[in-house]
């Protein structure tokens, strides 16, 4: 490739540098670093535009010359028309027909001929505000009402492209910006970062993606998941894990209503009001009420990726904190105002949910929509796009009730990471469960919420303890990397002080984030809460976790009644799995046998009823069942078989 010096046409962008820079602090860039970093200094360090091109395609440089130095600038077709004395309607303006064009200058008569040069593209694509409206020739009115832009989006490397060329233009020709708010991305590579190829092999064929995964988690895994200035790495193993997360969160809880609304035949017309309703279903809709707000909030400012996960948040909370505790409401036979109440919450905050994702997902969300919606009213719009946008009932906001049950999941996640630690089963039930608990607030709020507390955690009793010295036990370190540089011969001083230190004091101040006073040979020094590290131990037959000043314990001992109950769980359990592996029905009533090892048999004599009223089991039978299926089970030394067979109604 070789250089050369060539003469060019210009757009002298140096004269307003100052003005494009200044116009700049007005734009709202997303994300914001690009306004007063790739952006910004690249304004700042403007060059004179070269505006001219010599190649055939393009728009042609409107500049005629008579060839001895003098040059004209055509401004519009009607100018153009004058000076050479004929209609150019019938004319393509472009290379080489309008290269015919020539005329003889009224006032000095000499022969006029159109430059060769084109113009930068780029041009053409920083006009598209004024050009779309072929204005200023027309459109007045519409041009004004469409300028500025509200808002644009495109790659990183249109900072030098398309973002510049829109902002030069309207500097030069309009003063003021071509957009309010500019939404800049990073590039889209493959799952190790690499740019794609044809010939490294990578490049993920989207078509792979929608017809195999679907285009809506493509697009919340780009809207909602990732940060826009985040490299965009793309597979389809990374789409099928959105698909397998959140979106099958959402269809399943959407499918559960589906289920049980049909089954019940349920009517939406009856309302239960929002004081009758129980404080779980308030609490959804508390909850509905803020993310509503979040949303809407974040997509006014054009962050996607935050109103994504509030929908995430809310949608979590909704599957398995509301649906996985309302249950029973659903399962249960009677009819009332309490099931009443739980189908209309379920369906206001599916109804909203789907509307909230509708920019992200649009097809699942139209899916919803017919289904929820169009179905129960024929007057509907006939798409969720065309609906209105949801807005918070001001009666749904309940901050109180939202911040107790914050502390209620606190201590509930605390509780499973202690019995995770302890490795006891999940459905084995527990004696005990003590907390100790930052304030009065967070107190009142467990013991409040303490049936709720127990049932999580598959504990029998709650108390609350003042000191945990019984619980667990402080191991104090000092964090070198911090602490090295600053007291060198000192740190195995610092060592010994902090081993016989008060650990549970240095422990609270550390989860309040406050310092801590450290004497060290005769001297006090100042430890802040990231000079020191905390390890704990539980104490034996205990196991515990802790967190911003939370800590909760499990007495892991186990009693003979205890194990029992564990066992009839995990019968419970099984027979829910041969249910399904039967291909029942959830409301379908079953003839039920079990039998087994001498442990079985014994813990079926205590709980058989309510192995029953939990498997829908009309009847026990302690013979054979016509047509039964089958299956064994193995639990360390337990062993048992399930025989079971729908009920034939008649």
């Amino acid at each position: 490739m070789i250089y050369y010096a060539k003469n060019a046409w210009y757009i002298r962008t140096t004269s307003v540098r100052d003005r494009m820079v200044e116009l700049n602090q007005t734009i709202n860039w997303i994300p914001k670093a690009i306004r007063d970093g790739r952006f910004g200094n690249w304004l700042e360090h403007n060059v004179d535009w070269a505006l001219s091109r010599e190649r055939f395609w393009g728009t042609p440089l409107p500049v005629w010359t008579d060839g001895h130095g003098d040059f004209l600038c055509i401004g519009s077709i009607a100018e153009l028309e004058t000076l050479c004395g004929r209609s150019l309607g019938e004319i393509d303006l472009h290379r080489p027909t309008v290269d015919d064009i020539v005329f003889q200058h009224p006032d000095n008569g000499r022969e006029y001929h159109r430059v060769p040069e084109v113009i930068d593209c780029w041009f053409d694509s920083g006009a598209m505000s004024y050009a779309q409206w072929h204005y200023p020739f027309e459109n007045h009115d519409t041009f004004a009402s469409h300028f500025p832009a509200d808002y644009i989006c495109e790659a990183i490397d249109q900072t030098r492209g398309w973002f510049y060329s829109l902002h030069a233009i309207s500097t030069l020709v309009s003063d003021c910006v071509a957009y309010r708010n500019c939404v800049c991305l990073n590039h889209i590579v493959d799952a190790d970062g690499k740019k794609m190829s044809k010939s490294q092999g990578n490049i993920v064929d989207p078509y792979d993606v929608f017809d195999h995964i679907g285009a809506d988690p493509l697009r919340w895994y780009f809207l909602a998941r990732l940060a826009p200035e985040a490299q965009k790495r793309i597979s389809t193993d990374i789409v099928a894990e959105v698909a397998s997360s959140f979106i099958n969160t959402v269809w399943n809880t959407y499918a559960f209503f589906i289920l049980y609304a049909s089954l019940d035949d349920v009517s939406l017309d009856g309302n239960v009001s929002d004081a009758k309703r129980p404080e779980i279903d308030r609490w959804v809709l508390a909850l509905l009420y803020r993310t509503i707000n979040l949303v809407t909030t974040a997509l006014e400012n054009y962050d996607a990726r935050g109103a994504g996960g509030a929908i995430e948040t809310f949608t979590d909370q909704l599957s398995n904190w509301y649906v996985r505790r309302n249950r029973r409401r659903f399962w249960k036979s009677e009819t009332g105002a309490d099931k009443q109440s739980a189908y209309l919450t379920l369906y206001t905050c599916l109804d909203v949910l789907h509307r909230l994702m509708a920019p992200f997902m649009p097809f699942l969300a139209d899916e919803m929509y017919q289904n929820l919606v169009r179905s129960q009213q024929a007057d509907a719009p006939i798409s969720v796009h065309l609906s209105e946008w949801p807005k918070a009932d001001p009666n749904w906001r309940n901050d109180e009730l939202l911040g107790s049950i914050a502390v209620v999941q606190q201590v509930v996640a605390l509780g499973r990471a202690a019995r995770e630690s302890s490795r006891v089963r999940v459905r084995q039930p527990l004696s005990r469960l003590l907390a100790r608990l930052p304030d009065d607030r967070t107190t009142q709020a467990v013991i409040h919420h303490k049936d709720q507390i127990l049932e999580e955690l598959n504990v029998k009793t709650l108390e609350l303890v003042a000191r945990d010295a019984e619980l667990v036990r402080y191991h104090l370190k000092p964090n070198l990397p911090r602490l090295g540089a600053r007291y060198g011969k000192l740190i195995p001083a610092i060592r010994e002080a902090l081993a016989t230190a008060n650990g549970p004091t240095f422990a609270a101040a550390q989860a309040q984030r406050e310092t801590s006073i450290l004497t060290v040979a005769g001297q006090e020094i100042t430890l802040g809460p990231d000079d020191f590290l905390v390890e704990t131990t539980a104490a034996e037959g205990y196991s515990s976790a802790e967190s911003e000043g939370f800590l909760v314990a499990l007495d892991t001992r186990l009693t003979p009644a205890l194990e029992q109950e564990g066992l009839a769980r995990e019968l419970i359990r099984t027979v829910q799995d041969a249910r399904k592996q039967a291909n029942l029905e959830v409301s379908d009533r079953i003839f039920l046998r079990i039998t087994g090892s001498l442990d079985i048999e014994n813990t079926l004599g205590v709980h058989r009823d309510w192995i029953m009223k939990e498997t829908l089991a009309e009847k026990w039978v302690e013979g054979s069942i016509d047509g039964a299926f089958s299956i064994e089970h193995r639990l360390d030394q337990h062993n048992w078989q399930i025989f079971l067979a729908r009920k034939q109604m008649t």
